[in-house]
């Protein structure tokens, strides 16, 4: 069971290699698929439903097979293992919007969710967990996962934003990441979403200075990434949303 040590035989992960640019091109054919069957789900209410919780499934899933790697390695702890950190809190939104449907739900994994997944997903820092680890799957599945919740809500259901959705959750973000940041002081060695120190592997973290100057570069960063979210958000609204209303 190599595939679930945490220090394995595994090769190292190969940053646009074969299986990262499968991951890819994967994300981008289900997003095709689910813009094409958009309107047959939206009028098929066990359908839509059906879906919706099996992505709930398959992320609460995801999270318990996680933590449980780390138990049964004896590598849990609760400096780095905790659901801290943007992605398991935009995965744990991406569960109640899906449940609910209820529009601040949805903005916060379509702008935070989103826009750090993508990011992630481009340049993973998942070190020497390559295809086929645990962790590889894990890692990929949860943060593509997140981009497909999100633009399903936005596609089947037609979830609406505005421009004040922009500074909302920009405004979440930067009190959450406050309120991280005492828990990184209290956790010894704590270090969750990256505000103790930058990631080991490269990262966009790299290109915003030293500690602690790439935290304020990042709050300007992740605003302009708000701001692009919303404008690829008007994008898919005249792309693919308004253009199937005035369709028979």
């Amino acid at each position: 069971m190599s595939w679930f040590q945490y220090s394995g035989q595994t090769p190292d992960f190969v940053w646009f290699g074969p299986a990262h640019v499968a991951v890819l091109v994967g994300l981008l054919i289900i997003c095709i698929c689910m813009t094409k069957a958009r309107r047959s789900i939206r009028t098929n209410k066990g359908v839509d439903r059906s879906l919706r919780l099996g992505m709930v499934a398959t992320l609460i899933i995801l999270e318990v097979m996680y933590q449980t790697w780390y138990v049964v390695n004896g590598a849990w702890g609760a400096h780095f293992a905790l659901p801290l950190h943007l992605s398991s809190i935009t995965w744990i939104t991406a569960v109640i919007m899906l449940l609910t449907l209820h529009r601040r739900w949805f903005e916060m994994t379509f702008f935070a969710g989103v826009s750090s997944a993508l990011l992630t997903m481009i340049t993973p820092d998942i070190g020497n967990f390559g295809f086929p680890h645990f962790r590889f799957f894990h890692f990929f599945l949860t943060h593509g996962l997140v981009i497909v919740a999100a633009y399903y809500v936005l596609v089947v259901h037609r979830t609406e934003l505005t421009l004040r959705s922009v500074l909302i959750v920009w405004g979440y973000l930067n009190a959450y990441a406050a309120v991280v940041f005492v828990i990184n002081l209290i956790i010894p060695n704590a270090n969750y979403m990256y505000l103790m120190m930058k990631p080991p592997s490269p990262t966009p973290f790299d290109w915003f200075g030293p500690w602690p100057y790439y935290i304020f570069v990042l709050q300007l960063v992740s605003l302009l990434l708000f701001l692009l979210m919303y404008a690829s958000y008007w994008c898919i609204q005249w792309l693919v949303i308004k253009s199937s209303t005035r369709l028979p």
